[in-house]
Protein backbone atom coordinates (compact mmCIF):
# COMPACT_ATOMS: atom_id res chain seq x y z
CA UNK A 1 0.00 0.00 0.00
CA UNK A 2 2.85 2.38 0.80
CA UNK A 3 4.34 1.95 -2.73
CA UNK A 4 0.96 2.62 -4.35
CA UNK A 5 0.49 5.63 -2.09
CA UNK A 6 3.94 6.96 -3.00
CA UNK A 7 3.23 6.50 -6.73
CA UNK A 8 -0.10 8.35 -6.43
CA UNK A 9 1.57 11.13 -4.47
CA UNK A 10 4.33 11.48 -7.07
CA UNK A 11 1.78 11.51 -9.89
CA UNK A 12 -0.24 14.22 -8.15
CA UNK A 13 2.90 16.28 -7.60
CA UNK A 14 3.87 15.96 -11.29
CA UNK A 15 0.38 17.03 -12.36
CA UNK A 16 0.50 19.97 -9.92
CA UNK A 17 3.91 21.09 -11.25
CA UNK A 18 2.66 20.86 -14.84
CA UNK A 19 -0.45 22.88 -13.97
CA UNK A 20 1.64 25.57 -12.21
CA UNK A 21 4.01 25.81 -15.21
CA UNK A 22 1.09 26.09 -17.62
CA UNK A 23 -0.51 28.74 -15.40
CA UNK A 24 2.69 30.79 -15.30
CA UNK A 25 3.07 30.48 -19.08
CA UNK A 26 -0.45 31.76 -19.76
CA UNK A 27 -0.06 34.56 -17.21
CA UNK A 28 3.15 35.70 -18.89
CA UNK A 29 1.57 35.48 -22.34
CA UNK A 30 -1.42 37.48 -21.15
CA UNK A 31 0.86 40.13 -19.62
CA UNK A 32 2.84 40.46 -22.88
CA UNK A 33 -0.39 40.68 -24.86
CA UNK A 34 -1.80 43.28 -22.46
CA UNK A 35 1.38 45.35 -22.62
CA UNK A 36 1.28 45.18 -26.40
CA UNK A 37 -2.34 46.29 -26.42
CA UNK A 38 -1.56 49.18 -24.05
CA UNK A 39 1.33 50.31 -26.22
CA UNK A 40 -0.81 50.36 -29.33
CA UNK A 41 -3.71 52.10 -27.62
CA UNK A 42 -3.99 55.85 -28.19
CA UNK A 43 -4.40 58.19 -25.22
CA UNK A 44 -3.96 61.81 -24.20
CA UNK A 45 -2.29 62.70 -20.91
CA UNK A 46 -1.80 66.02 -19.17
CA UNK A 47 1.35 65.43 -17.15
CA UNK A 48 2.66 67.57 -14.32
CA UNK A 49 6.45 67.59 -14.31
CA UNK A 50 6.47 69.23 -10.88
CA UNK A 51 7.69 72.68 -9.97
CA UNK A 52 11.23 73.87 -9.41
CA UNK A 53 14.10 71.39 -9.77
CA UNK A 54 13.82 68.45 -12.15
CA UNK A 55 14.10 65.89 -9.32
CA UNK A 56 10.61 66.85 -8.08
CA UNK A 57 9.01 65.01 -11.00
CA UNK A 58 7.04 61.93 -9.89
CA UNK A 59 7.68 58.31 -10.89
CA UNK A 60 4.20 58.15 -12.43
CA UNK A 61 4.97 61.18 -14.59
CA UNK A 62 8.25 59.61 -15.74
CA UNK A 63 6.51 56.34 -16.62
CA UNK A 64 3.80 58.18 -18.54
CA UNK A 65 6.38 60.14 -20.52
CA UNK A 66 8.30 56.97 -21.33
CA UNK A 67 5.26 55.21 -22.76
CA UNK A 68 4.18 58.25 -24.79
CA UNK A 69 4.97 58.60 -28.48
CA UNK A 70 4.31 62.32 -28.92
CA UNK A 71 5.27 65.07 -26.47
CA UNK A 72 3.81 68.58 -26.27
CA UNK A 73 6.07 70.86 -24.23
CA UNK A 74 8.17 74.00 -24.13
CA UNK A 75 11.81 74.13 -25.23
CA UNK A 76 13.19 74.49 -21.71
CA UNK A 77 11.27 71.35 -20.70
CA UNK A 78 13.06 69.41 -23.44
CA UNK A 79 16.38 70.47 -21.94
CA UNK A 80 15.46 69.70 -18.30
CA UNK A 81 14.07 66.25 -19.03
CA UNK A 82 16.17 65.23 -22.02
CA UNK A 83 16.94 61.79 -20.53
CA UNK A 84 13.25 60.81 -20.71
CA UNK A 85 12.52 62.40 -24.09
CA UNK A 86 14.97 60.63 -26.38
CA UNK A 87 13.38 59.37 -29.59
CA UNK A 88 10.07 61.18 -29.01
CA UNK A 89 8.08 63.16 -31.54
CA UNK A 90 7.37 66.75 -30.53
CA UNK A 91 4.55 69.17 -31.18
CA UNK A 92 4.99 72.89 -30.68
CA UNK A 93 3.13 74.12 -27.64
CA UNK A 94 1.59 77.59 -27.85
CA UNK A 95 0.79 78.79 -24.35
CA UNK A 96 0.11 82.27 -25.73
CA UNK A 97 -3.15 81.06 -27.22
CA UNK A 98 -4.95 79.69 -24.20
CA UNK A 99 -6.46 83.01 -23.09
CA UNK A 100 -8.45 83.35 -26.30
CA UNK A 101 -9.75 79.76 -26.37
CA UNK A 102 -13.50 79.82 -26.99
CA UNK A 103 -13.55 83.53 -27.83
CA UNK A 104 -15.05 84.98 -30.97
CA UNK A 105 -12.16 87.08 -32.31
CA UNK A 106 -14.46 89.06 -34.60
CA UNK A 107 -16.19 90.55 -31.55
CA UNK A 108 -12.99 92.10 -30.19
CA UNK A 109 -13.07 95.82 -30.96
CA UNK A 110 -9.37 96.60 -30.56
CA UNK A 111 -7.73 95.86 -33.92
CA UNK A 112 -4.39 94.80 -32.45
CA UNK A 113 -5.97 92.45 -29.90
CA UNK A 114 -8.28 91.06 -32.56
CA UNK A 115 -5.26 90.31 -34.75
CA UNK A 116 -3.48 88.51 -31.87
CA UNK A 117 -6.61 86.52 -31.16
CA UNK A 118 -6.78 85.31 -34.77
CA UNK A 119 -3.08 84.45 -34.81
CA UNK A 120 -3.43 82.48 -31.57
CA UNK A 121 -6.41 80.64 -32.98
CA UNK A 122 -4.32 79.53 -35.98
CA UNK A 123 -1.51 78.27 -33.72
CA UNK A 124 -3.98 76.48 -31.48
CA UNK A 125 -5.74 74.89 -34.47
CA UNK A 126 -2.40 73.55 -35.70
CA UNK A 127 -1.65 72.04 -32.29
CA UNK A 128 -5.14 70.52 -32.00
CA UNK A 129 -4.82 69.01 -35.48
CA UNK A 130 -1.42 67.51 -34.61
CA UNK A 131 -2.71 65.92 -31.41
CA UNK A 132 -5.82 64.50 -33.09
CA UNK A 133 -3.78 63.09 -35.97
CA UNK A 134 -1.45 61.36 -33.51
CA UNK A 135 -4.36 59.88 -31.56
CA UNK A 136 -6.04 58.72 -34.77
CA UNK A 137 -2.79 56.93 -35.67
CA UNK A 138 -2.95 55.02 -32.37
CA UNK A 139 -0.27 57.06 -30.62
CA UNK A 140 -0.11 58.22 -27.02
CA UNK A 141 0.29 61.97 -26.53
CA UNK A 142 1.59 63.64 -23.35
CA UNK A 143 1.23 67.37 -22.70
CA UNK A 144 3.85 68.41 -20.13
CA UNK A 145 3.37 71.34 -17.77
CA UNK A 146 4.78 72.66 -14.51
CA UNK A 147 3.13 72.52 -11.09
CA UNK A 148 -0.46 71.52 -10.54
CA UNK A 149 -2.09 71.85 -13.96
CA UNK A 150 -5.52 72.42 -12.43
CA UNK A 151 -4.70 75.11 -9.85
CA UNK A 152 -5.09 78.29 -11.89
CA UNK A 153 -4.10 76.07 -14.81
CA UNK A 154 -5.46 78.21 -17.63
CA UNK A 155 -2.75 77.11 -20.06
CA UNK A 156 -3.82 73.49 -19.63
CA UNK A 157 -7.46 73.18 -18.64
CA UNK A 158 -8.65 74.04 -22.15
CA UNK A 159 -7.29 70.65 -23.27
CA UNK A 160 -9.91 68.97 -21.07
CA UNK A 161 -12.67 70.79 -22.90
CA UNK A 162 -11.26 70.54 -26.41
CA UNK A 163 -10.43 66.83 -26.17
CA UNK A 164 -13.31 65.72 -23.92
CA UNK A 165 -14.25 63.08 -26.52
CA UNK A 166 -10.96 61.20 -25.96
CA UNK A 167 -11.16 61.41 -22.16
CA UNK A 168 -7.78 63.00 -21.30
CA UNK A 169 -6.10 61.70 -18.16
CA UNK A 170 -4.31 64.00 -15.71
CA UNK A 171 -1.09 62.95 -13.96
CA UNK A 172 -0.73 64.97 -10.72
CA UNK A 173 2.51 66.49 -9.56
CA UNK A 174 4.17 68.78 -7.04
CA UNK A 175 2.66 72.28 -7.21
CA UNK A 176 4.18 75.60 -6.12
CA UNK A 177 1.74 75.42 -3.17
CA UNK A 178 3.26 72.11 -2.01
CA UNK A 179 6.82 73.35 -2.53
CA UNK A 180 6.18 76.65 -0.72
CA UNK A 181 4.58 74.84 2.24
CA UNK A 182 7.75 72.76 2.53
CA UNK A 183 9.88 75.90 2.45
CA UNK A 184 7.81 77.46 5.24
CA UNK A 185 7.90 74.28 7.37
CA UNK A 186 4.55 75.26 8.85
CA UNK A 187 1.17 73.56 9.07
CA UNK A 188 -0.87 75.99 6.98
CA UNK A 189 -4.09 74.84 8.69
CA UNK A 190 -2.81 75.61 12.21
CA UNK A 191 -4.06 79.19 12.43
CA UNK A 192 -5.13 80.52 15.82
CA UNK A 193 -8.16 82.49 14.67
CA UNK A 194 -9.26 80.01 11.98
CA UNK A 195 -8.04 76.74 10.49
CA UNK A 196 -9.38 77.58 7.04
CA UNK A 197 -6.93 77.89 4.15
CA UNK A 198 -7.91 79.76 1.00
CA UNK A 199 -6.03 79.54 -2.30
CA UNK A 200 -6.88 82.65 -4.26
CA UNK A 201 -5.82 85.45 -6.57
CA UNK A 202 -5.68 89.13 -5.68
CA UNK A 203 -9.08 89.84 -7.23
CA UNK A 204 -10.95 87.70 -4.70
CA UNK A 205 -9.32 88.59 -1.39
CA UNK A 206 -11.93 91.16 -0.30
CA UNK A 207 -14.72 88.59 -0.61
CA UNK A 208 -12.83 85.92 1.30
CA UNK A 209 -11.15 87.84 4.11
CA UNK A 210 -14.12 88.31 6.47
CA UNK A 211 -13.04 85.64 8.98
CA UNK A 212 -9.30 86.22 8.47
CA UNK A 213 -8.47 82.79 7.04
CA UNK A 214 -4.97 81.81 6.04
CA UNK A 215 -4.60 83.05 2.48
CA UNK A 216 -2.24 81.67 -0.12
CA UNK A 217 -2.19 84.27 -2.87
CA UNK A 218 -1.21 83.43 -6.43
CA UNK A 219 -0.02 86.90 -7.34
CA UNK A 220 -0.26 86.71 -11.15
CA UNK A 221 2.06 89.68 -11.84
CA UNK A 222 0.40 91.85 -9.17
CA UNK A 223 2.65 94.55 -7.70
CA UNK A 224 3.63 93.48 -4.20
CA UNK A 225 3.15 96.95 -2.72
CA UNK A 226 -0.42 97.14 -4.06
CA UNK A 227 -1.17 93.72 -2.62
CA UNK A 228 0.14 94.64 0.84
CA UNK A 229 -1.82 97.90 0.91
CA UNK A 230 -4.98 95.99 0.07
CA UNK A 231 -4.30 93.39 2.78
CA UNK A 232 -3.75 96.12 5.38
CA UNK A 233 -7.39 97.12 4.96
CA UNK A 234 -8.56 93.54 5.49
CA UNK A 235 -6.32 92.10 8.25
CA UNK A 236 -4.85 93.48 11.50
CA UNK A 237 -1.55 95.23 10.85
CA UNK A 238 0.31 92.73 13.07
CA UNK A 239 -0.79 89.79 10.89
CA UNK A 240 2.22 87.73 9.76
CA UNK A 241 3.00 87.59 6.04
CA UNK A 242 5.54 85.53 4.12
CA UNK A 243 6.80 85.55 0.56
CA UNK A 244 8.22 82.33 -0.89
CA UNK A 245 10.34 83.01 -3.96
CA UNK A 246 11.26 80.22 -6.41
CA UNK A 247 9.60 77.47 -4.38
CA UNK A 248 11.05 74.07 -5.22
CA UNK A 249 14.37 75.37 -6.56
CA UNK A 250 17.04 74.13 -4.15
CA UNK A 251 19.68 76.67 -5.15
CA UNK A 252 17.57 79.83 -5.35
CA UNK A 253 14.52 79.24 -3.14
CA UNK A 254 14.11 82.12 -0.70
CA UNK A 255 11.80 83.00 2.17
CA UNK A 256 10.96 86.50 3.43
CA UNK A 257 8.89 86.87 6.62
CA UNK A 258 7.41 89.90 8.28
CA UNK A 259 4.12 91.51 9.30
CA UNK A 260 1.77 93.60 7.25
CA UNK A 261 3.09 96.77 8.86
CA UNK A 262 6.79 95.86 8.35
CA UNK A 263 7.06 93.73 5.21
CA UNK A 264 7.43 96.62 2.76
CA UNK A 265 10.43 97.92 4.70
CA UNK A 266 12.01 94.46 4.58
CA UNK A 267 11.38 94.05 0.86
CA UNK A 268 12.34 97.59 -0.16
CA UNK A 269 12.44 98.12 -3.92
CA UNK A 270 12.89 94.44 -4.75
CA UNK A 271 10.83 93.19 -7.66
CA UNK A 272 9.76 89.57 -7.31
CA UNK A 273 9.81 87.14 -10.25
CA UNK A 274 6.60 85.51 -11.47
CA UNK A 275 7.52 82.42 -9.41
CA UNK A 276 6.49 83.58 -5.95
CA UNK A 277 3.61 82.97 -3.54
CA UNK A 278 2.36 85.14 -0.70
CA UNK A 279 1.06 83.67 2.58
CA UNK A 280 -0.97 85.70 5.06
CA UNK A 281 -2.22 84.39 8.41
CA UNK A 282 -1.44 83.91 12.06
CA UNK A 283 -0.37 80.29 11.43
CA UNK A 284 3.04 81.77 10.54
CA UNK A 285 3.52 82.77 14.18
CA UNK A 286 2.29 79.49 15.69
CA UNK A 287 4.76 77.23 17.46
CA UNK A 288 4.35 73.55 18.22
CA UNK A 289 4.34 72.86 21.94
CA UNK A 290 6.72 70.11 23.03
CA UNK A 291 5.51 67.24 25.17
CA UNK A 292 6.80 67.42 28.71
Amino acid sequence: MSKIYRRETQTRLKVLVIMICLGLFFLQADAVSHASDEKGKSALYLVSIGVGDADLITVRAINTIRKSDVIVCREKTKERFAEYLKGKEFLDISLSGWRTYGRDCSRIKDKQKRGRCKENRKKRAKLISGIRSAIAAGKTVAVLGSGDLLIYGGPYRWYLQEFADVNPRVIPGVSCFNAANAALRKDVASGKETHAVVLTTVREIEKLSKHHPTMVIFTMHTKFKDLVEKLKNLYPLQTPIAVVVYAGYKEKERLIKGRLNTILELVGDEKFPFEHLVYVGDFLAQRIKKDR
